[in-house]
């Protein structure tokens, strides 16, 4: 509306008014008349003043203390609670009484700036705890409660009455006076109202009596509506105070009819900034005001509140007691008080973490019966820290833990006599009774007796007299006593979880990031502790707990060769005397091994040369063996089983196959595994086998590669080496399981190269299948010859169905072509596709590469004769062995020695000319018998198959057909072929 409007608007409502107070009035027509001229002008300077508020859209606000919100939510909680406890609802009443505690619980700084809580909460109390007690005194409501509502009351009659103990004064004074806080503070509001009056009456002291009974009465019509006077009341205040004149006016205002007066009240009583149909309504819109807050002062005030607790836990830990009162009988005290608080609630384990640290460092001059308990007490504190079974320790934290228990061996190496006892779980029981009755003892004595030191006369404190007990009680033990320290757990357990630990943060962390190497840097420290906490158990004569040890060295040294052992005891030699290589100055790490030299071109980082360390060469095989042998004697079962599987692998990694092979035989492992029921030694023989076969294959035995591979290099290969999880579609794990798989995952640096395994699974399959494969071909498939490897066959089956068959790429690509080729003879191009793969890099150890190449060169030769002989054999009358020793660089009693045993096992039907040195081959029609009885020998061969197949499938023994047994005495197929090359 604009201002023209509202003028004109004002003077048809002035003249209105006008002619109803002629009319009504029998006064002077001049005085009525002026009276209303200036009545007409502040009505009109009135309308255009609201009306140009209205032109904003801003609607009324009204501001509410955080006390006030915080009352309106807590009465509502109470309304809820009343309300079911008309209806005797106790599970919600437990629910809405739960929820209204923890309200109060975060609203406990505003109750403590307010005179506690309210008193409509007491009396929500004392009705709550009459009406528990009602109703469990009345049995056969009780009965008649559901099940849900019979709990809640029991568990309402548990926690209510603990929860009241807080309230009993203020309940007591509530039951001996009580007062309905709802009226107390209507009156508080009615006060406040008057108050208001009151200064508005102040300001208005010369009004007259017919405006004073106006303003009464609008009171009057507003205190039935409290709700919506309050909220306008600031409005109403502005409207009045524009709305009113000079004195003089108000004096001619309140001489006019009833009709006016009412219409004026009601104007008003209309908040100003409303128009039209709103202007009329008696509800406003509520808008809350948004505060604007700055990011930087927040984030300021943040950093300085954690400033503060940092500072004040620091002080804590330094104040935990003075050094006045510093003695063994104060630490113990302070001791009990920490342990007592462990595992309540809102106790954090860091603090206690803190505060024992700070306790060791006061304990550490008090020799080492007062030290030894602190700190084991320490390191359960640090191994507290971790929430769950997946959390792992931080690195920090990992350290100091391992530092404690070095300081612990430290001090039991200096102290020879000295000797570690188990605290069991009563005498921990009876720390926590005793420091309580201390406590009690303390007060009494603070409050009633004086103590006097019966030696010196001296009054002494509580403290002091505890002292003087325990150094009179410990000077009358004897030197037994003295040198057994009670010590709340087992370094043995210490010292398995510190490896579990460590083990857990290998499996966590990316392996490719600087943080992965660096976190292997600890398993030297690692292995020196383990091997100083064994030296004690060794002494002490606890010989169990130093199998278990001596395991978990094993199981920390058996994977490594030679070489990457040597260089990872250099580098931990030299962190630690020379610190993070990183840290090093570039002069100095580039410099000459001899130093000195020019000072003036010479840096001074390299000036003192080069920095290196020589450690001290170490047998590993000879501490293995020793390791293993005190796991073999003292150890248990599964100690056992796994210290002769990291023994043979250990064998197996340094190409010793014999030994490995002679202590896999003799252990018989291989028939008891399978029941062991554990399944991370299950991996450990997995991880055994490959390794066997992998050393087998560097030692050139072809067929016990392929022997021992086979049955891993499989599609499931890494879930057999808990080197990945397991990607089968059908895979109907559930989370637990999963979970419990991730966590056997073997850390990274610790994996065996897939891509080696398959490479040496599928060549030794290559040097098997081939010739056998060109004897099946030379046969045209009328003879079922034994298949050696499944695997090979289906892969080269794949690559001959092949439309397009591109250069090789991987591993498989390279054995397929070369397979191909070797079947033609060529087995130069075949040892070139394997022995240039770069697999042959990651087998470690100085010349190992070269010694396999050559491996492969003698295999690939002998096995491409073979091949040649089954394949053009037919198309010979005879051969030269100059020949063939030049065709396959081969020496001439080589290729004698290949062609006589194809002789001797009839799978070459020659025979030998000696003073030509030729091999005459010969040839032989099958008659009609010996035709029938090769028919009926490949039916007898599908029915032994197809029974093996089913054998497989009910028993689970996978691969019976490849197995000894199997083979067992010859074999019944090796007769029926010699027969058949006989015949032939």
């Amino acid at each position: 509306m604009s201002k023209f409007w509202a003028q004109d608007s004002s003077s048809e409502s002035g003249s209105n008014s006008e002619s109803d107070s002629d009319s009504s009035s029998n006064s002077d027509s001049s005085a009525s008349s002026s009276n209303q001229k200036k009545a007409g002008d502040t009505n009109n300077a009135n309308r255009w003043v609201m009306d140009s508020d209205s032109s904003s859209d801003d609607d009324v606000r009204v501001v509410k203390s955080a006390k006030d919100k915080a009352w309106e939510n807590f009465q509502d909680q109470v309304t809820k609670i009343r309300n079911a406890m008309k209806i005797s609802a106790w599970n919600n009443i437990q629910t809405e009484f739960d929820t209204l505690v923890k309200m109060m619980s975060k609203a406990s700084s505003l109750l403590a700036a307010n005179n506690g809580h309210p008193k409509f909460y007491i009396k929500l109390l004392c009705d709550l705890d009459d009406q528990v007690t009602a109703s469990l005194k009345d049995k056969v409501a009780f009965k008649k409660l559901s099940a849900a509502n019979g709990r809640s009351l029991n568990r309402m009659k548990l926690a209510f009455r603990k929860y009241i103990k807080d309230f009993a004064e203020q309940m007591k004074e509530w039951r001996a006076n009580p007062v309905d806080d709802e009226e107390q503070d209507k009156d508080d509001s009615d006060s406040d109202s008057d108050s208001d009056s009151d200064s508005d009456s102040d300001s208005d002291s010369d009004s007259d009596e017919s405006s004073s009974s106006s303003s009464s009465d609008s009171d009057s019509d507003e205190k039935p509506k409290e709700k919506d006077a309050k909220p306008n009341a600031a409005a109403k205040k502005k409207s009045a105070d524009l709305g009113s004149g000079s004195d003089s006016d108000s004096d001619d205002w309140g001489s006019d009819s009833d009709s006016s007066s009412d219409d004026e009240d009601d104007d008003e009583d209309v908040p100003a900034g409303l128009t039209g149909r709103a202007r009329w309504l008696k509800s406003a819109v509520v808008v809350k005001e948004k505060v604007v807050k700055d990011k930087n002062e927040r984030s300021e005030k943040r950093k300085a509140e954690k400033e503060m607790k940092m500072a004040a836990i620091s002080v804590k830990s330094k104040a935990i007691i003075s050094e006045e009162e510093c003695n063994v009988a104060a630490i113990e005290k302070k001791l009990n008080e920490v342990i007592a608080s462990r595992g309540r609630k809102g106790t954090k384990p860091k603090d206690l973490a803190l505060q024992l640290s700070a306790l060791c460092k006061l304990s550490a001059r008090f020799g080492p019966r007062v030290e030894l308990p602190m700190l084991t007490h320490l390191i359960s504190a640090k191994f507290d820290l971790q929430r769950n079974i997946d959390d792992f320790m931080a690195e920090e934290d990992w350290r100091s833990t391992a530092n404690y228990i070095r300081r612990i061996a430290k001090v039991l190496k200096e102290n020879p006599k000295m000797r570690l006892s188990l605290m069991s779980a009563d005498d921990v029981a009876d720390m926590r009774i005793s420091a309580e009755k201390e406590i009690k003892r303390e007060r009494l004595s603070a409050k009633d007796e004086v103590l006097i030191d019966p030696n010196t006369g001296e009054v002494e404190t509580f403290l002091q007299r505890q002292e003087r007990v325990r150094a009179e009680a410990e000077r009358g033990l004897d030197e037994a006593a003295l040198n057994s320290v009670k010590v709340s757990g087992s370094l043995c357990v210490f010292m398995t979880r510190l490896e579990e630990e460590y083990n857990k943060s290998l499996q966590r962390l990316n392996p490719h990031t600087p943080e992965y190497v660096r976190r292997l840097k600890d398993e030297g420290v690692l292995l020196s502790t383990i091997s100083e906490v064994q030296h004690y158990y060794e002494k002490v004569g606890m010989d169990a707990e130093c199998a278990e040890l001596s395991l978990l060295r094993i199981e920390h040294m058996y994977y490594k060769h030679d070489t990457i052992a040597k260089g990872v005891d250099k580098a931990s030699a030299f962190a630690e005397k020379f610190g993070d290589s990183e840290m090093l100055h570039p002069a100095c790490v580039v410099g000459g091994t001899e130093g000195g030299g020019d000072a003036q071109k010479v840096h001074p980082g390299a000036w003192s040369s080069k920095p290196d360390v020589s450690p001290e060469g170490v047998d590993t095989a000879a501490v293995i063996a020793t390791l293993c042998r005190n796991c073999y004697e003292h150890g248990d079962d599964r100690a056992k089983t796994r210290a002769m599987l990291c023994h043979i692998t250990h064998h197996a990694v340094h190409s010793r196959f014999r030994q490995a092979r002679d202590l896999l035989l003799m252990s018989h492992l291989q028939d008891t595994i399978s029941s062991s029921g554990d399944i991370s030694t299950m991996i450990l023989f997995n991880r055994m086998m490959v390794n066997v076969g992998l050393a087998a294959f560097r030692c050139g035995r072809v067929s016990d590669a392929h022997q021992c591979l086979t049955e891993i290099a499989s599609s499931r290969v890494r879930e057999l080496l808990a080197q990945g999880l397991s990607r089968f579609n059908g895979n109907d794990k559930n989370t637990e399981q999963e979970k419990a798989e991730k966590r056997r995952q073997v850390p990274f640096h610790m994996h065996i190269n897939l891509d080696l395994i398959e490479a040496c699974h599928l060549i030794s399959a290559m040097l098997l299948e081939v010739p056998q494969m060109a004897q099946e071909k030379r046969n045209h498939g009328e003879n079922n010859y034994y298949v050696k490897s499944r695997h090979f066959r289906k892969y080269s089956e794949s690559y001959d169905r092949q439309v397009f068959t591109g250069p090789p790429e991987h591993t498989r690509d390279f054995v397929m072509t070369a397979s191909k080729a070797l079947m033609k003879g060529k087995w130069k191009e075949c040892y070139d596709l394997i022995a240039n793969l770069n697999v042959w890099q990651l087998v470690p150890g100085e010349g190992e590469v070269e010694k396999i190449r050559g491996v492969l060169l003698k295999e690939v030769k002998e096995q491409g004769l073979r091949t040649f002989l089954f394949a053009y054999s037919s198309n010979y009358d005879s051969l030269s062995l100059a020949d063939l020793s030049a065709q396959f660089d081969l020496e001439p009693p080589q290729v004698h020695s290949v062609v006589s045993k194809m002789m001797m096992n009839w799978e070459l039907t020659a025979s030998w000319d000696g003073p030509t040195d030729t091999i005459t081959v010969h040839r032989v029609e099958h008659t009609r018998l010996q035709t029938l009885a090769l028919q009926t020998a490949d039916k007898v061969s599908g029915l032994m198959d197809s029974n093996e197949k089913l054998l497989d499938a009910r028993s689970g023994l996978y691969g019976f057909s490849d197995s000894d047994l199997g083979r067992s005495g010859g074999g019944w197929r090796d007769k029926g072929n010699n027969n058949r090359q006989r015949s032939g």
